[in-house]
């Protein structure tokens, strides 16, 4: 089987520690701060997402830990109820969380005119797989909102020795980057999305997300991309 792939022209970004040792491809918001009204870890991945989208266009492909924590404060002044929406509320049972709207303003701001950041929900999942590979043929990570309502998904990672892809984890009402493409992956996952979450890399089977998503009219708004395009 002939392996196919659309990629980004760069490396990813790499985040590194206080000794300049890397400690994560993209960023982790578990590293940052779990207070009650600035959740970072509990409810701060549209914020990390949109950051290293961020990063990667405006080509800082090395970031530090400390650079990190100055953007995600950033954000929070530039989208001024970012506290209020991360809080967790009844026990920790429920959070709004950051919403599309606030990373496209945040982006657009951040990025100063000179790229359009907006969000795809309204135009569901047609053609979903051909705009996220126009992006990243533009040299452009794709922000990826994952979400069904009591469904999860499941991640897997890659091993080269064998070439195979492994079921690791799973998750629900989470953002990632979507970093590549790959056709023909394998004989059981023909198309895997190759993503940055918590500051590793893992493989969502493209199929799979069909499914997850199918029949919810919910799915088709609130599990989407964002597109991204460089004004002239």
């Amino acid at each position: 089987m002939s392996m196919k792939s659309t990629n980004l022209k760069r490396p990813y970004i790499n985040i590194i520690n206080e000794k300049g040792a890397i400690i994560g491809n993209g960023s982790n918001q578990g590293w940052f701060s779990s207070a009650p009204w600035f959740n970072v870890s509990g409810q701060g991945c549209g914020i990390i997402s949109s950051l290293d989208a961020c990063y990667y266009i405006e080509g800082n492909r090395i970031i530090s830990k400390a650079q990190y924590e100055f953007g995600i404060n950033d954000f929070a002044k530039i989208i001024v109820f970012t506290k209020l929406f991360m809080h967790e509320f009844f026990f920790k049972k429920f959070a709004i969380g950051i919403t599309p709207n606030q990373i496209c303003r945040f982006m657009n701001k951040r990025l100063k005119g000179q790229y359009k950041v907006s969000y795809n929900g309204r135009f569901g999942h047609a053609d979903l797989l051909e705009k996220i590979e126009s992006q990243l043929n533009n040299d452009l990570p794709v922000i990826w909102s994952l979400y069904r309502p009591r469904k999860k998904i499941t991640l897997y990672t890659f091993k080269s020795v064998t070439r195979e892809y492994i079921p690791t984890t799973s998750t629900n009402s989470h953002y990632v980057n979507a970093i590549a493409v790959i056709h023909d992956a394998a004989p059981n996952h023909p198309t895997m999305i190759k993503i940055s979450s918590w500051g590793k890399i893992y493989y969502i089977d493209f199929d799979e997300y069909l499914k997850y998503t199918e029949g919810s009219i919910i799915s088709a708004v609130c599990s989407n991309i964002f597109l991204i395009k460089k004004l002239q």
